[in-house]
């Protein structure tokens, strides 16, 4: 190949080169064409909850955690019913309740805890909860957990304090007959205690409303749960 055949060639690759090089984007286009990450505005919580005016606090967001204004609002409106029924048992709400955030999972029941809808881990500060904890007894669940979190954030003294006061069998483990709701609360103190803390957050929540599950004893005395549990808050709250 002589030098002239040579010198167009390397003249033709550089033209080719050139073009190509003006077909990619500047970094304005760049900026242009990278997806922008960003979250859909939250709808206000209300300033009980909310001090600082957002949900960051209280909720996880990711793309497996995404969550409707619906149960935001269903949300709100239950962390507004147990700061205001702590707080008027001489309880701070907000700090026993505060660090603990809630995380949103699809589908009827919690991943790894079978016919579970609403799952607190206090080693995480979790509460993790299924489309089924919005859609069951207005609720219920997600203050049964809330429940949980009072009880741990008081040493248990919540769950020793009621279970004396109704008299319960503390070495067997046995809920107090007519003071229980659920199967499982028959022979777990815990348990127990968690349903008639969310027994008596529903009656501001949801006036009027009662809870029955399918082994409800009809020797169940409702008004004497609820009693029971606001006089042990009242019995925690002292110094």
């Amino acid at each position: 190949m002589n030098k002239l055949t040579t010198g167009f060639v390397s003249f033709l690759a550089l033209g080719l080169l050139w073009g190509a090089l003006q077909l990619l984007p500047g970094p304005q286009d760049v900026l242009a064409l990278t997806p922008t990450v960003s979250e859909a505005a939250l709808p206000v919580c209300s300033p009980q909850v909310c001090l600082e005016g957002d949900w960051q606090q209280w909720i996880i967001v990711t793309p497996e955690s995404t969550w409707t204004d619906e149960e935001l609002a269903m949300l709100d409106g239950i962390l507004t019913a147990v700061i205001t029924s702590l707080n008027q048992q001489g309880l701070d709400g907000r700090t026993l309740l505060s660090g603990y955030r809630f995380r949103r999972q699809p589908g009827e029941y919690v991943t790894g805890h079978q016919g579970r809808i609403a799952v607190v881990n206090h080693d995480w500060q979790e509460i993790t909860l299924s489309d089924a904890a919005f859609k069951r007894l207005h609720g219920f669940y997600i203050i049964h957990e809330l429940g949980h979190v009072v009880d741990q954030r008081t040493n248990r003294q919540l769950s020793a304090t009621f279970h004396a006061h109704i008299g319960s069998d503390l070495q067997n483990q046995a809920t107090a007959t007519g003071f229980w709701l659920n199967l499982p609360a028959e022979n777990d103190l815990e348990e127990a205690t968690a349903d008639a803390f969310a027994l008596l957050i529903m009656a501001d929540y949801s006036p009027g409303y009662r809870p029955v599950f399918a082994f409800t004893p009809v020797t169940s005395d409702f008004e004497g749960i609820k009693a029971a549990l606001a006089i042990t808050l009242e019995a925690v709250a002292q110094p």
